[in-house]
């Protein structure tokens, strides 16, 4: 059960950590200066809901090194999958 928990956490960073990256790359390259704040008010939020779910998961597990672990494992398969979908540049896909 607490592993199950501890996994649900951490995607539930990972996809906000994604989102905030987006939002910063969006309000970082955009003319409109009100709609450049907007996303990066966005980023703020995405940013303070990934590190509120890894503060929950190291709560909740019996070990938070373990954690950190399973989190850097997760970025590592993150990226090699990321790898595989070529170098076309998109926001989403």
């Amino acid at each position: 059960r607490e592993a199950k928990l501890i996994h649900r956490l951490l995607t539930a960073a990972l996809i906000e950590a994604r989102s905030c990256e987006r939002f910063r790359v969006l309000s970082e390259n955009l003319a409109d200066k009100e709609l450049a704040k907007f996303y990066r008010d966005l980023m703020v939020s995405e940013a303070n809901h990934y590190t509120m779910f890894l503060r929950l998961a190291r709560k909740y597990a019996d070990l938070p090194q373990r954690v950190n672990q399973k989190w850097n494992a997760l970025l590592e398969y993150e990226a090699a999958l990321i790898g595989t979908l070529g170098d076309q540049k998109a926001i989403h896909g």
